[in-house]
Parts: C-alpha cells; structure tokens; sequence
C-alpha cells in the first residue's frame, strides 16, 4: 500500500508543470499535461514528424484530460507542411444529429441551458476520433499503432489526479454523479457511499478506454463510426433521452478547408476559418490595430487598450450577426477581413469615450444581459514544431468540463455536450455568456459555431517559416488569448515562456464590461479605463486560458516551447 501510494505522489509530482522549459535544437511539443508533450516527443524522438508527434499528444490528453478533451469530442487544427509550403485547415468539429431541432432546448418559450449542457440531449455528433486518425493517415509517417500507444499505456497504468482534475471534477460533480459509467470512472466512493471527486494523488485507470484505443490502432476509426463502439455510443445515448443515432456516426465527414490568412506587422498570420468565429475576430482586431499604429495592447498604453477592447467590441458584434455554419448561411468574410470594412470599423471608436454594447445591438438579439460563467467550461490546446519546420496548431474538445458527463457503456469514451455552442435560442446567452443570432441556429447535420482558433505566425524576412504556433482554450476568450500571446512576442518582443504568462483582458461586446486577471493592470491605467467609461470586471484568480506555443527563433532556429503557468502543462522537446 505505502509502495502504491508512492507510485502515484511520484507520478503526480512529474505531471506538475515545470517553471521553464530549455530551448530545443530540433523538435517542440507545448500540451496542457506533460504526459501529452512527453508523448508527442517521443514520436519525435522515434523519427515522426510534427503530424505524429501532435496526434499522440491529442489521444494521449483525452486519457490524461478528460475535463477538457476526448474521443468524444472534436476540434480544429492549423498545419503547415514545411516541404511543400502548404498551409492546411483541417475541421472535425461536432455536427448536429440528424435528430436535432431548433428549438430543442426551449421550454415554455424559454431556453433551458441545462439541457444543452448536462447528460445525453446535449451530445453531438463527435468528430475527434475521425479526425486525428484522418489527419495522422494523410500527413503522418509511424505506423498508426506506435502513435497511439502512449495513449493506451496511459489508460492502463493510470495517471495521477492533479489539482487541475480535482478542481474540475468538483465543479461538475452532481453532473457525473448523474451517470453511472461516468461516476464509476471519474468520481470515487465518498464517506458516505456516494461519488464524490477523488483525492489528490489517486491514481485513475481506464481499462475499457485501453480497449477502445487499441480496437482503434488495429483497426482505424471503422469501429467508432460503423461498428461496436459506435452502437454502444449511440445506444447510451438514446436511452438517456438524446437524439445522436448509429446512422449519424456512419454519416459523419470531417472538412478540409481553406485558412484564413492576414499579416501584423510584417508576419503572415494563418488561422482557422469558419465555422470557428475564432479566426475571424483576430484577423479583424488584428487589422484595426495595425492599421491604429505601432503599439499593441501588450503595451499597456491607455489609449491603445481603449482602441483593443472597442475592436474587440466590434468584432463580437460581427461575430453575433454573421456567424454560423458556412455550410448553411452565408457568411461575407471577403468583407468582414477586408482593410477598407476594417479603416470603417475602427472610425467608429470614439478614442474619448467606451460605446455603450446596447447601441450596437441589433432589435432581434435584444435579451437580458447576461451573467458570464468563464471558469465553466474547457477545452485544450496543443502546438508542435519539428526539426524540418513542419507545424500543427490542434484545438480540441468537449465542450463543458467533462461534456456531456456521459460514457458509452463499456467504452470509457466520455461524450461531448457541443450542443452548447448553438444558439440554443438566438438571442439569449449560452453557457459562455455569448450572444448568437439565427446564423448559429440549431439545424440538423449543422456544425456549431466555435471560438478555438489554433493559429500559425509567420517570421516576417521568411513567410515560409513558422516563427510561433500557438492556441488556448477558454470559450470566448481563446481569441483574445491568442491575440495578446501574438502581441507579447510581436509587439513586445518577449520570449514566449512571459508571453504566454502575462495578465489578460477581455470583452465580447455582451455583456459589456471587460474582463481582467489581477495584476494585468496597475491602478492608473485601471482608472484611466474606468474614466473612459468602461465597466472592469476583477476575475480574481479565476485564470482564464491556458496558451499552449512553440516559439522558433529566426536567428538560430532554436525552438523554445511555452506551457501557461495557469494551468498544469509541461512543454517537451528534442
């Protein structure tokens, strides 16, 4: 027993994060558990390149990162392909089930949120499973078998619970309690016989998930979408009350499109197009701020945080009225991205005063303001750079902190609730406070909108050369994340280990006050702000994000790799 316990503080105590990482001569992994990057080095180290090294990271943090990603859930990724000089933006992002309406989570003229985030009417269609063998298939060189294999190892010799786990499975407790195979596998029995978070330390296996990742490394993704995992999928879900079906899953399709593709200041910036609304609000910010001038908001400058949150005001706007599936409605973003529509956008900040959110609001998105809810939810990042200069920026997850908190029986695989990320109701806030209008309205085969915005910089004497890879989870927030990494190390000029540190802020035009971590600002500025007419909300130590980047230097090639000190990432590397 004294063995055991041991066992499990010493692999707790490897899964916390290091302060710093050494910078690498050839490859780099930055994941949200060193398990995941350590994973992803190893493929490295075993001759793979970029593509292998992020796929085993991905499998590898949906044993290790159940709060936050899945084989039930799905993602994006932005990829650059060194030899060919390509740049890829690859969606296996959730669907609707065919079975879905639009007005399935309203009741009595009301929409319940619950119902889009709790137990089995929330479960969309998962795409993870598809999409990372998809992607290793194309673009990867190991054999499938050896990229899943930390994965399967980590499933069967169990990982330690960490201080992020514990802080997560309390928040959704009740939730997993509600699910027996989710109970069984996440929760521990308490003094009293009932479920309750386990401590500090235990060591959590996943036998029936080890199952699952091999009948996947023999076989590809036919089990999952066509055969035994996919029934017990389906099946758990109709008798919990939802709508995903068999059919579904043997209909699912990832996408491969076209990126998204701007410049700040000199570098070539690649990003995730829609149905991620995440690519467009940093492209536009992005642009308004260049075109402002020299500083960004890593400066602090009052006046040009004023201009940052009124472009990000503006943006949220855009996102509310155009945003949606592309696949359903037509979105302008020829227009929205275009340096004339941005030079009109940012002549209607008022460098004197905050707009009022209200006046920009359209009559049909007219709710209550909404209370947001940043610590609520999850989602996880991962970015690699290998030693040919190949890149993948993969966002993935479940949604909610353990989706749905449903598990197909006798698969270990945790289900998404994606279902979240519709307009539930267009015009009322879903559990991310966002404001979404018809565009993102629920419809059958439909892709929900998404804020992930895994993201590709460019050094500015080589577009052909990645100078930073890097994405955060955080709901709303991923974009403004994303963006202010970029401005630490573009504007700023600081190593991406203080980059990905630094204090935060954020607004999202609904509700309308900006969001800041503590120390971000000092008083003055704070007031200044305040003078201006903006309303600051103090999150305490609430830590919104978790930027996950690799950052190669363009004088020496050297790779150095970031992991959030927010959060519990460890980043690795050759």
């Amino acid at each position: 027993m004294r063995f055991a316990r041991w066992v499990a503080l010493t692999m707790l105590l490897l899964a916390l994060p290091a302060f710093a990482a050494p910078p690498f001569s050839k490859g780099a992994v930055a994941a949200a558990h060193s398990t995941g990057s350590a994973a992803g080095k190893e493929m490295l180290d075993a001759g793979g390149n970029a593509i292998d090294a992020a796929v085993a990271a991905a499998f590898t943090m949906a044993v290790v990162g159940p709060y936050h990603s899945g084989l039930g859930g799905g993602g994006f990724a932005v990829v650059h392909l060194a030899k060919e000089g390509k740049d890829l933006a690859f969606d296996f992002r959730e669907v609707a089930p065919k079975g879905a309406s639009r007005d399935m989570y309203v009741r009595d003229g009301a929409f319940v949120p619950a119902l889009a985030t709790d137990g089995a009417l929330s479960v969309a269609v998962p795409g993870a499973v598809k999409g990372y063998l998809e992607l290793h298939a194309k673009y990867g060189r190991l054999p499938r078998a050896k990229v899943l294999a930390p994965a399967i190892r980590a499933a069967t010799q169990g990982f330690p619970v960490t201080p992020r786990y514990v802080a997560m499975a309390k928040h959704r407790e009740r939730c997993l309690a509600s699910d027996p195979e989710a109970a069984r596998i996440f929760l521990r029995p308490g003094v009293d016989g009932g479920p309750v978070t386990p401590a500090l330390g235990t060591l959590l296996k996943q036998p029936e998930l080890a199952k699952t990742l091999w009948a996947l490394a023999k076989q590809g993704d036919t089990p999952f979408y066509q055969g035994a995992i996919g029934k017990a999928v389906a099946d758990t879900v109709q008798r919990g009350g939802g709508v995903l079906t068999r059919e579904d899953l043997q209909a699912y399709a990832t996408r491969w499109r076209e990126p998204l593709t701007g410049t700040y200041r000199g570098h070539r910036v690649v990003t995730m197009p829609p149905p991620s609304a995440g690519g467009v609000v940093l492209l536009q910010v992005l642009g308004m701020l260049e075109q402002r001038g020299p500083l960004g908001p890593s400066s602090r400058d009052v006046d040009t945080l004023h201009a940052f949150i009124e472009a990000l005001r503006l943006a949220f706007v855009d996102r509310a009225v155009f945003m949606g599936d592309p696949a359903f409605t037509k979105i302008p973003l020829e227009k929205l991205l275009a340096r004339d529509y941005l030079t009109a956008q940012l002549k209607r900040i008022d460098s004197s005063k905050a707009t009022k959110s209200t006046s920009l609001m359209p009559r049909e998105l007219a709710p209550p303001k909404p209370e947001p809810a940043p610590g609520a939810k999850n989602t996880t990042h991962l970015s690699v750079v290998d030693a040919e200069g190949n890149a993948v920026a993969l966002t993935t997850t479940v949604n909610y902190s353990f989706g749905s908190c449903v598990v197909a029986k006798g698969t270990g695989v945790l289900l998404n609730d994606e279902m979240d990320d519709f307009a539930g109701q267009p015009g009322a806030p879903n559990s991310y406070g966002l404001i979404q209008g018809e565009p993102n309205a629920i419809a059958p085969g439909k892709i929900p909108l998404s804020s992930m915005t895994p993201t590709l910089v460019f050094m500015k004497d080589d577009a052909s050369k990645v100078l930073l890879a890097v994405g955060s989870p955080g709901g709303s927030t991923i974009p403004t994340t994303v963006l202010q990494v970029l401005s630490q190390v573009v504007d700023a000029k600081l190593d991406v280990v203080r980059a990905a540190g630094e204090g935060r802020l954020h607004h999202q035009w609904m509700p309308d006050e900006v969001w800041v971590e503590p120390n971000t600002l000092d008083p003055a500025t704070a007031a200044a702000l305040k003078a201006k007419g903006h309303t600051l909300r103090d999150l305490g130590n609430l830590g919104w994000g978790d930027a996950e980047a690799v950052l190669v230097d363009p004088s020496t090639g050297l790779r150095t790799a970031a992991s959030d000190p927010r959060n519990e990432g460890a980043p690795s590397g050759q």
